[in-house]
Formats: C-alpha cells, sequence, structure tokens
C-alpha cells in the first residue's frame, strides 16, 4: 500500500470512530414517555425492514444473522421485544421446531416512529449537501457493509 493509500485508510479510520457518537445510543430511549429499549428497535428493524424476510415472518435465525449475534442472543433479544409487545412469536407451519416472529401493529408504528426519527436526523445532517453527494454516501456505504460482510465470513 502506498502512502495516499494508508492516509485514505487512516482518514476512515478516523471518521469511522468519530461516527460511534452518532451511531451509540443509549440501551433505553424514550419515547413519548415511555422506555423503550434499543434492542426492541433493533429486533423491530430486523422483522419489517424487507431484509427479503417471507410474507409470512422472520425466523430466530433470521434475526440473528441480519443483527450479526448469536442465535441464542438474537432468542434472547426477541424475548424482550415480545415482552414489550413488539413483537409476536409463534411456530411456523412448515417446521414445529422453528419460531416465526412478527411485528405487532404497535410494533410497525414504533418501527415507523424510529425510522422517522433517523431519517430526519439524517436529512438534517445532510440538508446543505448535494443530492448527488448523499446517494454516493449511501452507495459506498452499501458497499462497505456488504463488503464487510464477506470479510468477516473468510
Amino acid at each position: 500500500m502506498d502512502a495516499t493509500g494508508r492516509r485514505d485508510l487512516e482518514r476512515l479510520d478516523r471518521s469511522l470512530m468519530r461516527l460511534r457518537r452518532f451511531i451509540e445510543t443509549p440501551a433505553v430511549l424514550d419515547d413519548a414517555g415511555s422506555p423503550v429499549e434499543l434492542s426492541t428497535l433493533l429486533v423491530l428493524d430486523a422483522v419489517t425492514s424487507g431484509h427479503d424476510a417471507a410474507p409470512t415472518g422472520s425466523t430466530i435465525r433470521d434475526v440473528a444473522e441480519r443483527l450479526d449475534v448469536a442465535h441464542s442472543t438474537a432468542s434472547r433479544l426477541v424475548t424482550r421485544a415480545e415482552k414489550a409487545g413488539a413483537v409476536t412469536r409463534g411456530p411456523s407451519g412448515a417446521d414445529r421446531r422453528t419460531s416465526v416472529v412478527e411485528a405487532t401493529a404497535a410494533g410497525r408504528v414504533l418501527a415507523e416512529r424510529a425510522s422517522q426519527f433517523r431519517l430526519a436526523r439524517l436529512g438534517g445532517i445532510t440538508r446543505t449537501w448535494d443530492p448527488r453527494d448523499v446517494a454516493a454516501l449511501a452507495r459506498l456505504l452499501d458497499l462497505f457493509v456488504d463488503d464487510k460482510g464477506s470479510v468477516d465470513r473468510r
């Protein structure tokens, strides 16, 4: 790697470290006076945001893969989201050993509010940007995340 390539990687590393403040949030968030665990929002995102999920719901394995956690961790997170009334868990019609997780009506409303909050926050940050720059950042972040996943699997 040449010096320019190294400087670019160092710049990327610094930017990603600074992004931690943007990404890190408290474990419990306030939603109009009601506490919501961040893990509930993550589970909702895993079961509602079109991750090629089957129309019949997502399995615990699907949630684990989408959140990049162990199956047992995903199961615990789903249990918390279920206790919060955000998702339901039931047996799969195809395999009784498999649980299917689906968002409840309240969970879908919560997921939509969370999405709108995030989009408004991103819109505020990028409000002065050229739309082509926003599109380029989105495309490059997709590429980065996809390539990160392929490196992790190796």
